[in-house]
């Protein structure tokens, strides 16, 4: 018989993180800060908040967000904090891979040999 310690010190990792997290919610945004990065992670958009401005026609001059997304659309919508909802912060450099990836044009498919 092996001798086994009276108490267990052997910690499983991936167990401890489980219960460490448990009932920690993300933070949400309470607002985008213009230059700023971030991901909506359920839509899979990511956004660069170019500027704010109350000048639009559209929005009845109330303050708006413009923003970009990575395949060069842009978007405007009211500075509020259900705007924020389920956005995270982003590092910039994720943001400008995704835009290279979404600019790459494919290679043209190869002749199949007869």
């Amino acid at each position: 018989m092996v001798n086994q310690p009276k108490d267990n010190n052997v910690v499983n990792l991936e167990e401890y993180r489980k219960d460490r997290n448990k009932g920690t919610p993300i933070p949400t945004l309470m607002a985008f800060v213009p230059g700023e990065y971030y991901i909506h992670p359920e839509s899979g958009t990511l956004a660069h908040v170019l500027f704010l401005t109350d000048k639009s026609v559209h929005f009845d001059g109330k303050a708006i967000y413009v923003i970009e997304d990575q395949h060069g659309s842009f978007y405007a919508d009211i500075v509020d904090e259900e705007t924020c909802d389920g956005w995270h912060l982003l590092h910039p450099d994720v943001f400008m891979k995704a835009v290279e990836d979404s600019n790459r044009i494919p290679d043209p498919p190869t002749p199949q040999s007869a």
